[in-house]
């Protein structure tokens, strides 16, 4: 634990002037939002596997012989979960000789100190809204797993595949829908989501869905709307999310923050999938020779139940 630059400037000595936890400020850290456009999944399995059922045209004229067409398809789809982990260790000695000093105790046990808790549950600044933190900012949108070396703590964002790359994925496989509106522009994008809506097929054009971007694209979709001049009625300047004459709305997901994908498929066909989840929230503490040890490991993953019901503006890499 860093604890350098405190006993730099107030010293390496701890003094009563009346500081509490209310002196330690941090930055707003981001909060969990990807998991609330998904189906939750819990599961005990390790790769969710799901069956797709498909059907061609049956349909055919009249004739006395027995022509079948043989159009019904099962075809798998197997969406992973990766494990995930937190191992963090302290010596909450380190603070006691210093301004935060007040965080450690009178006891032996340097588990049962102040600081201890204060790590896991202070709001925004501890562990635990870290670890939502990082989900969200690094994992669901813009992971891209590598398995880990032996020994060698793994970089946060490599831990699973996210929708960027699911998305990518698909649309080089060609599962999944790619629909050309051009690169994204500021003064152009209202007309741009609505091209992207004309573009999902017509038989989903009736159903109820989120297209999802960041939220800088999130807040010009707004802003080219308004320019448009299109308001509510009933609430004077009032600019809506939604994509006018379609039950489609427009979101933002800090999961892609810094990127210019949009994506769009029913909420039941984007699936997060838990297993163990309950242990990300439940953080291990095991004190060892003075130094305090965090722990917590659960499994996740985010995929799509059907490629087919996905469309995005990400286009095919091209050689």
């Amino acid at each position: 634990m860093d604890v350098s630059e405190i006993k730099t400037a107030f010293g390496a000595y701890y003094e009563n002037s009346g500081q509490n936890m209310k002196r330690i400020l941090g930055m707003l850290s981001q909060g969990l939002v990807t998991p609330g456009i998904c189906t939750p999944v819990k599961t005990d399995d390790t790769v969710f596997k799901l069956g797709q059922l498909t059907i061609g045209n049956i349909v055919q004229s009249f004739q006395k012989g027995w022509t079948p067409k043989n159009a019904a398809a099962f075809t798998p789809n197997e969406l992973r979960l990766y494990q995930f982990k937190v191992d963090e260790e302290i010596n909450p000695d380190d603070i006691e000789a210093t301004w935060l000093g007040f965080l450690g105790g009178a006891g032996v046990d340097r588990k049962d100190w102040p600081l201890i808790k204060f790590l896991i549950e202070y709001p925004e600044l501890g562990y635990l809204s870290k670890i939502n933190s990082d989900m969200e900012l690094n994992e669901y949108g813009k992971g891209i797993y590598v398995a880990p070396t032996p020994g060698v703590a793994g970089d946060t964002g490599k831990s699973m595949n996210g929708l960027i790359k699911l998305l990518q994925t698909g649309v080089e496989a060609q599962t999944i829908n790619s629909i050309n509106i051009q690169p994204l522009n500021a003064t152009s994008i209202f007309d741009q989501v609505e091209l992207f809506a004309d573009g999902i097929s017509e038989v989903y054009q009736s159903v109820k869905m989120n297209i999802c971007m960041s939220p800088k694209w999130h807040r010009l979709y707004l802003r080219d709307k308004r320019a448009a001049g299109f308001f509510t009625l009933q609430t004077a300047g009032e600019v809506t999310n939604g994509v006018d004459f379609t039950p489609q709305q427009v979101i933002a997901l800090p999961s892609l923050s810094g990127t210019d994908v949009i994506f769009a498929s029913p909420q039941t066909n984007i699936l997060h999938l838990t297993k163990k989840g309950t242990n990300k929230t439940n953080i291990k503490i095991e004190e060892y020779r003075r130094n305090v040890s965090f722990m917590c490991d659960w499994w996740e993953g985010i995929g799509f139940g059907i490629d087919a019901a996905v469309w995005t503006n990400i286009q095919k890499v091209t050689s």
